[in-house]
């Protein structure tokens, strides 16, 4: 059972308007704190201040866009949907990990490749990921503890509620549930450093929206994937600067094979995993077989 366009609010919801929203807050936002910082003197720590605007700018996005649900009709219940009873968590688990590896094996391979062709491009690339809000041994303890929250509960609530939530649901009601699953993933794997290994990550993630029906699962396996990258970065030695800014360049490209074995160890699973999951031409999106389920 499809429903009729006329009834289908995901038809409503536009991504360019996301992306609109998105950069109309951002810009209010930065131009809010260049104010502050430029009358009153106060300087914030710049790894504090990326923290702040993106709870702030995807928090606001997601707040605006729940604005919507009422104006659309959109059930927050059929939306997130039920925590599937008696869920297997410990293969999740293991899953999550398998993507890790996928995801440093494909970062490994990329950034070879592209060193090799456009090395000035890899080094803006990695000072630039250096600056990202991570956790870091030498980073202050109030940075580290915001960082940790951002990236195990922030940005996995926020970032499954736009990109599996809205985008892919969107995207499925217009073009179909395969196409809305891949061109959705591809988004999410555009819109980080590791284009190739957070694509992946999308897609199983979205995945497992379609088969669970539930958001709660992708929110969850995106937060323990987040835990895993808190907790590594915090054992690594390396440290924020152009010192091993030059370092992780050399080691990636000194590191093709461990990419590799990486990728050959991991992809089959994921492979398997989303062939036995595949969605069918014809399946509806999560929303509304909750809805359907419900009423019946």
């Amino acid at each position: 059972m499809t429903p009729e366009n006329s009834n289908n609010p995901f038809l409503h919801l536009k991504v360019r308007s996301l992306l609109l929203r998105l950069l109309l807050i951002f810009f209010i936002l930065g131009l809010g704190l260049g104010i502050i910082q430029a009358t009153t003197g106060v300087q914030f720590h710049p790894q504090v201040l990326n923290l702040i605007l993106y709870i702030f700018v995807f928090g606001l996005l997601c707040l605006w866009t729940l604005a919507d649900f009422k104006r659309f009709r959109i059930h927050i219940r059929y939306f997130v949907g039920r925590l599937p009873n008696n869920h297997r968590w410990l293969p999740m688990v293991g899953l999550v990990i398998v993507l890790i590896l996928f995801s440093i094996g494909s970062y490994l391979v990329l950034f070879y490749l592209l060193s090799l062709a456009a090395p000035s491009f890899v080094d803006t690339i990695l000072r630039e990921a250096a600056k990202s809000p991570t956790p870091q041994k030498t980073a202050p303890l109030l940075s580290n503890l915001l960082g940790a929250i951002v990236l195990v509960v922030v940005a996995p609530l926020t970032e499954e509620f736009l990109f599996r939530g809205i985008i892919l649901q969107r995207w499925a009601s217009k073009w179909g549930i395969r196409a809305g699953l891949i061109s959705s993933s591809l988004l999410f794997g555009i819109g980080h450093t590791n284009v190739v290994g957070l694509s992946m990550v999308g897609m199983i993630l979205g995945v497992l929206y379609i088969r669970t029906r539930s958001l709660m699962v992708p929110i969850a396996c995106h937060a323990i994937n987040n835990s895993f990258v808190v907790v590594m970065t915090l054992l690594s030695n390396e440290s924020n600067n152009t010192v091993s800014v030059m370092n992780e360049l050399e080691q990636v490209r000194h590191s093709l094979w461990l990419g590799i074995v990486l990728i050959l160890l991991s992809l089959p699973v994921l492979v398997r995993f989303l062939s036995q999951n595949w969605p069918r031409k014809d399946e509806n999106i999560p929303y509304f077989i909750n809805s359907f389920e419900k009423e019946s």
